[in-house]
């Protein structure tokens, strides 16, 4: 069981305080934890947290954590009030104990797509041989995850891949271009680049294949969502992230304002609305990562628990309606119109 006094052990050993909001004269400081890294599919929730929520009285504090399992070990500790983590790590640490809610998404789709290399794998089959080695993220995340659930819905025997782990998609295209692997989960636009070097196909888009794929979650405390207050601070995180996408499905000048501003790649600064287009456009026209009004449907983490539980991730043990607190999406919609 993951207790309270756990997890402030691994936040002390992260170098982290527990965290206990004072109300200053003014704004309510709101101590968030975020990812070491921001793309441009963070470009809307970061905007929404840094940019929008300041002008509704809050004040952001935030800290990037490089690993999902410290970060979700802070929300559990109190060293955070809210965190950007995903739902695998979440519901494995309610299995085990913890008291953690999800509250909202940081994006409806994930952009990741599953490219093979198209002279070794000509069908979902094809994956099943022990040549056609298949290099995900870690072994039971959510890359992994991605793959098998629609690999099992078209037959394929998932316990025959040969699974391998290759942190990072850059390191995952060289070592699909070098011919070591024949299969990975790559961003979009960087499959589109892959797609002008070599015989390379897109397998799967998440997006044709669930509801939702749900990737990054805001998470919290359930015992700090208790509070009144803390409850409204959420609404009020909600309702800004939904005005952010609504701004970036709207308006490329936007769009490219918060990504020079938020996203952690080395020349982010320098993007223009030119450059910057391409991914807009997959982003908010086909992939439709931003909508308009979030909903948190308890199917969209019905449909996904077999796959979790098929790769190690989860038990299955979980309830998802013990963890998913859909109801403050729903009053930020009704608040927002």
């Amino acid at each position: 069981m993951v207790t309270r006094r756990d997890a402030l052990k691994a936040a002390a050993a992260a170098g982290l305080s527990t965290f206990a909001p004072a109300f200053a004269q003014g704004k309510r400081p709101l101590r968030v934890n975020l990812l070491g890294f921001a793309l441009g599919i963070h470009v809307p929730t970061t905007a929404a947290l840094l940019d929008i929520l300041p002008g509704m009285g809050y004040a952001p504090e935030t800290q990037r954590l490089d690993q999902i399992r410290t970060l979700t070990q802070t929300l559990i500790a109190g060293a955070a009030e809210l965190g950007e983590t995903d739902s695998i790590t979440v519901m494995s640490a309610v299995e085990q104990g913890a008291d953690l809610k999800i509250v909202g998404l940081w994006y409806m789709h994930t952009s990741l797509v599953f490219l093979v290399n198209a002279d070794k794998v000509r069908e979902f089959k094809d994956l099943e041989k022990p040549e056609n080695i298949v290099a995900v993220n870690g072994k039971g995340d959510i890359t992994h995850v991605m793959l098998l659930g629609p690999l099992i819905k078209r037959g394929v025997e998932v316990k025959k891949l040969n699974i391998v782990e290759i942190g990072g998609s850059g390191a995952r295209m060289q070592a699909l271009q070098s011919g070591r692997v024949a299969a990975v989960p790559i961003h979009f636009d960087q499959a589109a680049e892959m797609a002008k070097k070599g015989n390379y196909k897109i397998l799967l888009e998440p997006w044709k294949e669930y509801g939702a794929w749900i990737n990054e979650i805001w998470a919290c405390s359930g015992a700090w969502l208790k509070k009144k207050e803390n409850e409204r601070a959420v609404i009020d995180l909600l309702k800004a992230q939904m005005m952010a996408f609504r701004k970036a499905n709207a308006d490329l000048n936007w769009y490219t304002e918060g990504y020079r501003k938020h996203v952690t790649l080395k020349d982010a600064k320098l993007a223009t609305p030119e450059s910057v287009k391409p991914l807009w456009e997959g982003l908010t026209r086909e992939i439709k990562a931003f909508p308009n009004v979030v909903e948190l449907k308890l199917e969209y983490w019905n449909d996904l628990l077999p796959a979790y539980v098929q790769a190690g991730a989860i038990e299955g043990k979980v309830k998802v309606a013990s963890v998913i607190e859909g109801s403050l999406e729903k009053q930020a919609v009704s608040e927002l119109g």
